[in-house]
């Protein structure tokens, strides 16, 4: 079988690349092992409750992906985020504590001591300095100790599942690091940017939104745009140059062996998923890629009677640090965050366990995952009683994790790509794992395939030196 181009993976960075480059009048071929569309973005109904098995929302200002929206049909389904969102919570001291969204109440707020908010007045005095470092690092060196324990901390844990000992700030937080170059201060910088109108804000500030039907409609309403170019139960084995030019994707359909030929082809697997394909065409990038770690994470759902959680759950849920040694990296408060998560009189919390913190908890079976969750949500949430719904998803290779050296590891796969034109690689490991930054990655890649098959070969080229969010 034979396509302009052919797309492995049919998560959402391949489907919206593959959307895009079917709109652009290429013959489309979209490739995946699984019997559904949409790789870790699932939502799934339980009775009057809605789970989100991966991702529970996208981040705006994201113009590419609110654009793609617009083009399937999905506007008239999006949903904001809930009104009673007011604030993020940290564990301190054992209990739920509010963070404000707002930078000036986030500062006045007794949840630091006054030592660590005269060491954040002091950050303007550090002096910047050139190179990569780990986030903790960073951290330690421009904020103080308390600020990477209770608040850098719980944020890479809880939405990352990563360490900041280990994972790179040029890398994962690179408007950190550019906010130092540029103006010898993060907390200046960002005061600047703020009154210019650019500033990314607290985490949990930005414009939240989602779908009625959960995350789950957007994948499946861009596989409705691709009709019978997407074919499900294939699992690629290798890609290889034909001889003629171009490639061939060979794969294996329920035992039996298959050929598919293209004039590009673009690889939108995970990284281990991307090395098992390419060891054929570079074995040392396909090494390279086997080496970005991607820790175990439980996604565990539970459902309660609202009469019987005495937290208001007035938030986006909660993030614990490591020092408070609490077996979930954080609950979101599902039922708050949006509308249609539980039914009438009830409420929906979704809690991560494991990552890179305690990978082991990743894989404790349904049952004492769910007590271990429940235990969570009596201890720091009031929760009284047995959940009315619990349910866990397991992702035994969880986030990839950016860490130090992941530059280096992106530029071997752009230099793969230029050295084999028309092959494109994307994907949450490359330039960002946010839902919308994946869309705006995939979508890039499809000017740059449309621009190979139309014979602009400069215009497909992709940069050989770094990739977004890499920088040092």
């Amino acid at each position: 079988m034979a396509a302009d181009v052919v797309v492995l993976g049919a998560g959402l960075s391949g489907l919206s690349a593959a959307h895009a480059l079917k709109a652009a009048g290429q013959r489309v071929l979209v490739l995946d092992r699984r019997t559904y569309a949409g790789g870790r973005i699932n939502s799934e109904r339980i009775g009057g409750f809605l789970m989100e098995h991966g991702p529970t929302s996208l981040a705006g200002p994201a113009p590419a992906a609110e654009e793609m929206i617009a083009r399937i049909g999905l506007m008239s389904a999006r949903t904001e985020k809930g009104e009673n969102v007011r604030q993020r919570c940290l564990v301190r001291d054992g209990r739920v504590r509010d963070l404000p969204l707002n930078p000036l109440g986030f500062f006045l707020d007794g949840f630091f001591s006054a030592s660590a908010r005269l060491r954040f007045l002091a950050e303007p005095l550090i002096s910047r300095q050139a190179g990569d470092e780990t986030i903790a690092v960073f951290v330690r060196r421009r904020f103080g100790r308390e600020f990477l324990d209770y608040l850098f901390d719980p944020l890479v844990g809880g939405l990352y599942s990563g360490d900041p000992e280990r994972l790179s700030v040029a890398a994962l937080l690179p408007h950190l690091k550019r906010l130092e170059r540029e103006y010898g201060s993060v907390v200046l910088g960002a005061a600047r940017r703020r009154l210019s109108g650019t500033s990314r804000g607290m985490p949990g500030s930005r414009v939240l939104f989602s779908f009625r039907e959960g995350m789950g409609s957007l994948p499946r309403a861009l596989a409705a745009t691709l009709g019978d170019s997407l074919l499900h139960g294939v699992r690629v084995e290798r890609v290889q140059p034909a001889a003629g030019g171009g490639f061939v994707v060979c794969a294996d359909c329920a035992g039996e062996s298959r050929t598919f030929q293209a004039r590009a082809v673009i690889v939108a697997l995970p990284a281990y998923g991307a090395a098992a394909v390419l060891d054929g065409m570079d074995a040392s990038t396909a090494r390279t890629l086997a080496t970005i770690p991607h820790p175990p994470l439980a996604v565990v759902f539970l459902g309660y009677r609202a009469e019987d959680v005495a937290h208001p759950l007035a938030g986006l849920g909660y993030l614990a640090p490591r020092l408070e040694h609490r077996p979930a990296l954080g609950m979101i408060f599902s039922s708050t965050l949006f509308p249609g998560r539980a039914p009438q009189g009830h409420v929906a919390l979704t809690a991560f366990v494991g990552g890179a913190r305690q990978p082991e908890l990743a894989r404790l079976p349904p049952a004492e995952m769910e007590a271990l969750v429940a235990d969570e949500a009596r201890a720091l949430l009031g929760a009284r009683g047995t959940p009315v719904v619990a349910r866990t998803r397991y992702w035994m290779r969880g986030l990839p994790q950016y860490e130090m050296g992941h530059a280096a590891k992106i530029e071997s796969v752009r230099r793969l790509e230029n050295a084999n034109p028309g092959l494109f690689v994307t994907g949450n490991y490359l330039a960002g794992m946010s839902t919308a930054v994946c869309i705006e990655q995939a979508l890039l890649t499809a000017r740059h395939a449309d621009a190979y098959l139309a014979g602009n070969r400069e215009e497909a080229r992709r940069a050989p030196a770094r990739a977004a969010g890499c920088e040092a």
